[in-house]
């Protein structure tokens, strides 16, 4: 036997009842939704929250209220077949998590350079650099994915390619003008300029999906500097020059991309003519907000290098501490961006709004465990041999507990950016920092095992800091359309 469901009936409203207002407000809104979270998106977008929905209407919160303006809207619910999250494409997953070994990079010919070059031109470029590499290339890749979105992807790759270009020559001139006050010579000027230019070919290779071709580029300087850690003193400048040849090469790549004519896969869809929108004209209007990205990226690296930094002269455990975190960034970076991928999906797949901010908590913690369980994982392995040698002092181990911290941290804190919310970013990670160097100031605090403890607090506290912060947003089924 056969039929159809009947609809009940109405039931008619009461005359004191406030919702009917807020119904014929959203009708014109929303038409004929689809769901409740459909109206539930519309209602948040229109600021309306929990409190008012109590306040107001007399409903518990959002979700709830936009069921009974949903049934009010229309009492024919059609359900429309579950969504299902994208399959995971196992070779974009492989290119996320090799962001890791390209921020790594570096630091495995930085002994070679060592051996070379004084300890004080060293790290007078490593501090510079550092923080206006990361400045520099977090600002410009952000800028060039919101003129993407724009579909000005031509645009976009004009503009990384002047970024490409000009890098290396501010961060040289900014080392020799520091270095002309400090008594310093050419090579910091040099080590800086090679830095930028890396970081810069990072920037292409990510924004081009090239990643595959800049490890190639740098399989080189990587077997150097290996074969420096085995060899010795003996073969430092072989490894330095072979590493020179690998940044020059991935740089000229990187060049070269910018200046073909077709683009990547990914970017196959209607753009906008190269010449129709000047440079300065496309960049305008993402000014005011990239003044927020560039602070958060200043506060990001001023969190974490401001404590490597310290070290850097140090004990080889707590020299090469944040090493787990720095090959686990990328595992950072593609579970942030599934983490969004899997909460759209769960927006279409919601039939009980009231439980879909509760599946999103429970995806940000599933997300949470796995970063700090993977980046533990790599932190046991790459330190068991310096615990074997007897070489992992109390203060080291610490510190690496520390950066496992971080990376919990920065998971939260990339998911708080897909939100937009770079200000409260910013605050948060400059009451971060300024707690850290407030251990560092007290009697003792300056000891490396304070020292560890006291940036291990901070990275637990901007984790706290941040979950408070996403607990205003996570749920919030607008932000997911």
């Amino acid at each position: 036997m056969t039929g159809t469901i009947a609809a009940p009936a109405p039931v008619p409203p009461r005359a004191d009842d406030p919702v009917v207002g807020l119904v014929e407000r959203m009708r014109p809104r929303v038409g004929r939704p689809v769901d409740a979270l459909q109206v539930a998106a519309a209602l948040e977008s229109d600021g309306l929250t929990d409190r008012s929905a109590r306040d107001h209407y007399d409903h518990p919160d959002v979700f709830v209220l936009a069921e009974a303006v949903f049934r009010r809207l229309d009492q024919e619910i059609r359900p429309r077949p579950a969504a299902r999250p994208a399959a995971e494409d196992p070779v974009r997953a492989a290119r996320d998590v090799s962001h890791g070994l390209l921020y790594l990079m570096p630091g495995v010919v930085l002994p070679a350079v060592l051996a070379i070059v004084d300890e004080r031109s060293v790290t007078l470029a490593l501090l510079l650099v550092g923080p206006l590499g990361w400045v520099w290339s977090g600002g410009t890749a952000w800028l060039a994915y919101r003129l993407v979105g724009r579909g000005l992807v031509r645009v976009a790759a004009r503009l990384l390619g002047w970024s490409t270009l000009l890098g290396p020559a501010v961060a040289a001139a900014a080392t020799a003008a520091l270095a002309g006050g400090t008594g310093a010579d050419l090579p910091p000027v040099l080590l800086a300029g090679a830095l930028l230019m890396y970081q810069a070919a990072v920037t292409a290779a990510l924004f081009y999906r090239r990643e595959g071709a800049l490890l190639a580029a740098m399989a080189p300087a990587a077997v150097a500097g290996g074969g420096y850690l085995l060899v010795g003193a003996p073969s430092a400048p072989v490894a330095v020059a072979v590493a020179a040849g690998s940044v020059a090469l991935a740089f000229v790549v990187a060049l070269a991309w910018f200046t073909r004519t077709d683009l990547p896969g990914w970017y196959a869809r209607p753009t906008t003519p190269p010449a129709a929108v000047p440079l300065r004209r496309a960049v305008r209007p993402e000014l005011p907000q990239l003044r927020a990205v560039l602070l958060y990226a200043a506060l990001s690296a001023a969190f974490l290098l401001h404590s490597a930094a310290r070290h850097l002269s140090g004990p080889l455990d707590l020299a090469v501490a944040a090493a787990p975190l720095v090959l686990g960034m990328g595992l950072v970076e593609w579970r942030a961006r599934r983490f969004h991928e899997r909460a759209r999906a769960r927006l279409r797949q919601a039939r009980d709004t009231r439980r879909f901010a509760a599946g999103v908590w429970t995806g940000l913690a599933v997300e949470m465990a796995v970063v700090t369980v993977a980046v533990a994982g790599l932190a046991l392995a790459m330190f068991a041999p310096l615990r074997q040698a007897g070489l992992l002092s109390p203060a080291g181990t610490v510190l690496v507990a520390a950066h496992v911290a971080v990376a919990g941290a920065y998971f939260l804190a990339f998911v708080l950016a897909g939100h937009g919310r770079f200000g409260r970013l910013s605050a948060l990670l400059g009451i971060a920092l300024a707690v850290h160097l407030a251990v560092l100031l007290v009697p003792g605090g300056s000891h490396p095992l304070a020292d560890a403890a006291g940036f291990l607090g901070s990275a637990v506290l901007l984790q706290a800091m941040l979950l408070a912060a996403l607990s205003r947003v996570l749920g919030q089924a607008w932000r997911y359309q």
